[in-house]
């Protein structure tokens, strides 16, 4: 079983995979990694994060709505969504995984995209 390392600015975060409630998500992930991309705030939810990736899921499962430390991805902009913070979600979104380490870290990192967009991230496969 692996699980995700993630790199944002000078911070390391790790999450778990929801392998058993998105299987077929988490494969597409795993296939795809490493991911990277330039990570921006949304304006509408508060405290999420997202960037956009090479690749579309056209896979509905575990629609849930996020808390903070979920991670999902949106197929509509073909995103992947970190909600880090309390907020009012728009909606269901497909949960995959959750960050379980190092959310503080992620939290400080995450705010600064509010006022400046394009923070490098990385998700790395770990064991």
């Amino acid at each position: 079983m692996s699980r995700l390392l993630i790199r944002i600015g000078r911070e390391k975060v790790w999450a778990e995979f929801l392998e058993k409630e998105a299987p077929q998500t988490v494969r597409i992930i795993k296939r795809h990694a490493p991911l990277k991309g330039l990570l921006n705030h949304a304006k509408i939810c508060d405290h999420e994060v997202f960037f956009q990736t090479p690749f579309f899921i056209d896979v509905k499962e575990n629609p849930k709505y996020p808390v903070p430390g979920d991670i999902g991805y949106w197929p509509v902009r073909q995103t992947i969504c970190i909600w880090y913070d309390e907020m009012e979600p728009l909606g269901p979104t497909n949960l995959f995984a959750r960050i379980t380490g190092n959310l503080k870290g992620f939290q400080k990192e995450a705010r600064k995209t509010w006022s400046k967009q394009g923070t490098q991230i990385r998700f790395e496969l770990v064991d």
